[in-house]
C-alpha cells in the first residue's frame, strides 16, 4: 500500500443472519453452521474506497445505512463476511458510549484498560494519567464505577483517553453530541489542532453542516431504489448535496400520499394588506418574529492562552439602562461588555469577541482594533479597560453558541495576544423560525400575493 494512504477498504461486506424462529438457532447450534436458517441481511455490501493521510472523511448516510458497522469493521472490533480493510498507522475511536469500559471498574481503572488496548504501557498511561483526567473534567467521578455515570461523563472520559494515545487515526462517530456545549467545543479545538499535525479523521454525522465546516471529502451510505447497496465518494459539498436531494426527495413522496402539514412552532400571523386587496388577489404580510437569546455568566475558569501581559477578567451584556441582561432578544439594543486588565503599559490595547457555533465555527466576530486605530490609545500598567459592543443580536439559528474573547496589543496583524479565553458564556438560542444555514435576515418583513401577482 503506498505510504501516503492511511486506510484502504476493499471490496467490504458484512451479513447478519436474521433467526425468524427460536428453533433455527438450535438448529444452527447442533449443525455448527454448517447450515442456514433464517434470512441472511447484508448490513454493508461491497464498499471501496481509499483514504490519504492527513485527510477528513466524513461518513453519512440515513440511520440502518451501515455507518457504525462499517467504521467497526475499519477499527477491527468487527470482522467482516468478506473483503479487506488494510490501517497504515495507530486508529482510536469513539464510536459508541462506553465502548471498551468495565462498567464495574473505576474512570480510573477503565482509563488503564482502554488506553492499553491502544497500545499504551501502564507506565505511559501514568505519565499521561493527569492530562486525560485534566481534559476529561469529571472531578471525583473519576474514581466512582463508570457504572454510575451519564451518558455525558461517559463520553468526556472516552473523548479524554483516545485524545491522549498518539494516535495516527481518529474514528469519531455521532456520541460527541452528547457532550454539554463546553466540553463540544474542547473536543473541536482538538480536532482542529490534530487536523493541522496532519492527522487522519474520519467523522460520522447527520448534520451536514457540521460535514461540510470539518470535511474536505465525504462517503456517502444508502440502498437505491432498486434495494443495491451503494457507497458514494466525493466532495464534502457533492456528497452532502445527494445526502439532502434524497432525504427530501423522499419527503415529497411521503407527502403526496399523506398531505399532512407539519409545523415545528407556530409562525407569526400574518395580516392582510388591505391596499393590494382587490377584486382577484390578496396579499398578506408579516414580520420576522425577534430571536430569544439566554447567555450565561461569565468563566474565568476556561482553557486559554497568551502572554499575560493584561487579561480578560469579566463579560455580560447590559440593556439600555445599564442593567445586566440574561435573557433578550433580537430585536433589543444590547452592548456586550467585555473587562481586561492590564500588568503593563501597552499601545494600541484591543478587545474582541468571538461567537461559535457547536462546530467551533466562528458565526459573529468583532474588535476594537479596526474601529479605533486610529486613535492611538494607550493605556497605564495595573488598569482597568472595557470594551463596549452595543448591538443588535443576528437570528442565529437556534442551538447553542459559545462566547470567546480575547484581550491584544499592537496594531493589525502586528500583535502581541495577551489573554485569548475560550468559551467563557454560553449563549442559548431559543427560538427561531430558520432551520438551515448560520442565520434569518435581520428584521425581516415578508410579503406573499396569492392571485394575479403580476409579472415584475
Amino acid at each position: 500500500m503506498s505510504s501516503d494512504i492511511a486506510i484502504r477498504v476493499e471490496h467490504l461486506s458484512k451479513c447478519y443472519h436474521i433467526f425468524d424462529k427460536p428453533v433455527h438457532r438450535l438448529y444452527r447450534m447442533l449443525q455448527r453452521g454448517n447450515k442456514r436458517h433464517g434470512r441472511e441481511f447484508w448490513a454493508v455490501e461491497d464498499v471501496s474506497f481509499e483514504i490519504h493521510r492527513g485527510e477528513t472523511v466524513g461518513i453519512i448516510g440515513r440511520n440502518g445505512a451501515g455507518k457504525s458497522t462499517l467504521l467497526q469493521m475499519v477499527c477491527g472490533t468487527l470482522n467482516q463476511t468478506t473483503g479487506t480493510v488494510i490501517v497504515n498507522g495507530k486508529i482510536a475511536a469513539l464510536l459508541e458510549l462506553g465502548a471498551g469500559f468495565n462498567p464495574e471498574f473505576t474512570g480510573r481503572e477503565n482509563v488503564y484498560l482502554a488506553a492499553s488496548l491502544y497500545g499504551l504501557s501502564t507506565a505511559e498511561v501514568t505519565k499521561r494519567f493527569d492530562a486525560i483526567a485534566a481534559f476529561a473534567d469529571i472531578g471525583d467521578f473519576i474514581e466512582q464505577p463508570v457504572k454510575t455515570y451519564s451518558s455525558g461523563m461517559f463520553v468526556r472520559l472516552a473523548f479524554a483517553v483516545i485524545a491522549h494515545v498518539d494516535a495516527d487515526i481518529l474514528v469519531v462517530d455521532e456520541a460527541l453530541s452528547v457532550g454539554d456545549a463546553y466540553f463540544q467545543q474542547k473536543c473541536m479545538r482538538f480536532l482542529n489542532e490534530f487536523q493541522r499535525r496532519g492527522g487522519t479523521l474520519l467523522f460520522v454525522s447527520h448534520d451536514m453542516g457540521t460535514v461540510n465546516a470539518l470535511c474536505a471529502s465525504a462517503i456517502l451510505l444508502r440502498r437505491g431504489s432498486d434495494g443495491r447497496y451503494l457507497c458514494d465518494a466525493g466532495t464534502a459539498k457533492d456528497i452532502s448535496t445527494i445526502y439532502l436531494r434524497e432525504m427530501y426527495a423522499d419527503r415529497i413522496e411521503l407527502s403526496s400520499i399523506d398531505a399532512v402539514p407539519v409545523v415545528d412552532e407556530p409562525s407569526p400571523k400574518s395580516t392582510p394588506d388591505a391596499d393590494n386587496i382587490v377584486d382577484g388577489p390578496m396579499a398578506f404580510l408579516a414580520k420576522s418574529p425577534p430571536t430569544r437569546f439566554h447567555a450565561s455568566s461569565f468563566r474565568s475558569d476556561t482553557e486559554g492562552f497568551g502572554a499575560l501581559g493584561g487579561i480578560i477578567t469579566g463579560a455580560w451584556f447590559r440593556g439600555i439602562n445599564g442593567e445586566t441582561l440574561t435573557e433578550f432578544t433580537s430585536a433589543d439594543q444590547v452592548t456586550l461588555v467585555v473587562r481586561a486588565h492590564t500588568y503593563k503599559a501597552m499601545t494600541y490595547p484591543a478587545i474582541g469577541f468571538m461567537v461559535k457555533d457547536r462546530k467551533g465555527q466562528y458565526v459573529l466576530t468583532e474588535s476594537t482594533d479596526s474601529y479605533l486605530r486610529a486613535q492611538s490609545i494607550t493605556a497605564p500598567a495595573d488598569t482597568d479597560i472595557e470594551a463596549e459592543f452595543s448591538m443588535r443580536m443576528p437570528n442565529l439559528v437556534r442551538g447553542e453558541y459559545t462566547l470567546d474573547v480575547a484581550f491584544a496589543e499592537g496594531p493589525g496583524l502586528d500583535h502581541v495576544q495577551h489573554h485569548w479565553l475560550h468559551d467563557v458564556m454560553i449563549i442559548n438560542v431559543i427560538n427561531n423560525h430558520v432551520v438551515h444555514g448560520i442565520a434569518g435576515a435581520p428584521s425581516l418583513s415578508v410579503r406573499l400575493v396569492v392571485g394575479n401577482a403580476g409579472t415584475g
